[in-house]
């Protein structure tokens, strides 16, 4: 199991606000490199995507909660699986943002992603700071 936690990051924005951008899965393309990313689809509760032309992946809102708690699950088409969990906690003026992510992945592949998605999962939290200030 491969289990990588982004930066914790600040939000500019209240605990709810946050929450109801990433409840909704249609925003997500605002979170991944544009350049990476190909045949992007969504709907509230899961996406579809194609990483580099290459990797298909697809992703489903599991669970999410008041208590600023989501998880997303991997679709049957992801190359592995995985469960994403993003936790906002609310601070005075505004909010921090994590995103846990738990891969089912050997050991050779643990060293081969570990690095590109520890980068991503940090490009996504950042991008949740910057996307919630124009949305």
């Amino acid at each position: 199991m491969l289990k990588i936690k982004s930066d914790i990051v600040t939000v500019d924005c209240s605990k709810d606000k946050c929450m109801k951008f990433i409840s909704d899965m249609n925003n997500y393309h605002l979170l991944f490199p544009e350049d990476k990313i190909s045949e992007w689809n969504a709907d509230e509760n899961s996406c579809f995507m194609k990483i580099q032309n290459t990797y298909a992946l697809d992703m489903m809102m599991e669970e999410k909660n008041e208590t600023g708690n989501i998880k997303i699950k991997s679709g049957s088409k992801s190359p592995f699986n995985f469960d994403l969990f993003i936790e906002i906690i609310e601070n005075d003026e505004n909010c921090t943002a994590q995103i846990t992510c738990n891969a089912n992945v050997s050991s050779a592949l643990k060293i081969i992603i570990g690095g590109p998605l520890n980068q991503l999962f940090n490009y996504m939290a950042h991008k949740i700071s910057i996307a919630t200030k124009h949305n």
